[in-house]
């Protein structure tokens, strides 16, 4: 005899025999007794999971036998098993669905660790922010930690280094860990090709969280450092400028007495565009210099 499990408040597991005369519930009242939506419902019964009656006047009736089904669904999809991964786990023997489970929790686990470290990035950036709001523009010279880049473009295309993709992915999903970035060649001719956009990371945040690195990655050791803070600046990513020695960072540097010492690392922030409105970013220079 069939058999349908439900689970009660006190956690103890009750059963109920199926029978045919079991109460039916249109699909808005099942619902709201078992806590989803009525396009929850349409959704699993569309991919075969749940079976409805279509009675003459067009509405869905939903059986009461069927509520353990649906909290066993509920259940797997909180382990964030999808609609198309139910049939083939719900097949399967327990020693596999155990397998599963574990490999979806090594999941979470990961996603939980990634989530942790962009609340922590975002509590150093407001704080950064907030000084940036009392001094839009400053600057610091001090002994910088290493970075790490991931060259992506030239500046005019996508450069076509295969192993450039071959991590491009999980150092995006890491993004605000992970930087847009420019590296600025110490010795340019005036052409912005020499310029390349991509990815930078502190040595010790690549390190913590296994940002994985090959071939396509340099490690960018600074050592002493200009590093220009600012915020508003209009022209502050500006490729032209850069060329040129003209960005505010340059300027600042050769007034203040310091010779570039190595490649820079132009880092944004935060950056703010759409379409026909004025860019609004603000970032850091990090320049190395000579003792």
């Amino acid at each position: 005899m069939d058999i349908a499990l439900h689970e009660t408040d006190s956690g103890s597991t009750m059963a109920t025999k199926k029978k045919t005369d079991c109460r039916q519930y249109r699909i808005g009242d099942f619902a709201r007794y078992l806590g989803v939506t009525a396009e929850f419902l349409k959704h699993y019964q569309e991919s075969g999971l749940l079976d409805v009656t279509q009675r003459a006047s067009g509405y869905r009736y939903y059986g009461f036998d069927q509520s353990a089904r649906i909290l066993q669904y509920m259940r797997l999809r909180n382990y964030g098993i999808s609609v198309k991964e139910m049939g083939p786990f719900l097949e399967g023997g327990l020693d596999e669905a155990v397998g599963c489970l574990d490999a979806k929790v090594d999941e979470m686990r990961a996603q939980i660790e990634r989530m942790q470290a962009v609340v922590e990035e975002h509590e150093r950036i407001r704080l950064w922010f907030e000084e940036r709001c009392a001094k839009p523009v400053d600057w610091e010279v001090c002994n910088m930690e290493p970075h790490w880049f991931l060259y992506h473009t030239n500046s005019r295309e996508f450069l076509e280094t295969s192993c450039v993709y071959d991590v491009l992915k999980t150092w995006g999903a890491w993004l605000p860990v992970t930087k847009s970035a420019m590296c600025v060649a110490q010795s340019l001719e005036i052409d912005e090709s020499h310029l390349h956009w991509g990815f930078a990371v502190r040595e010790s945040l690549l390190k913590k969280y296994g940002i994985p690195v090959n071939e396509a990655v340099r490690r960018m050791g600074f050592g002493k450092a200009f590093v220009f803070h600012f915020s508003g600046i209009p022209n502050g990513f500006l490729m032209t400028d850069i060329v040129k020695g003209e960005h505010p960072a340059f300027q600042r540097m050769k007034a203040l007495g310091f010779e570039q010492a190595g490649d820079a690392l132009l880092v944004h922030e935060l950056q703010l565009e759409a379409p026909g409105a004025e860019r609004r970013c603000c970032g850091r220079f990090i320049i190395p210099v000579k003792d």
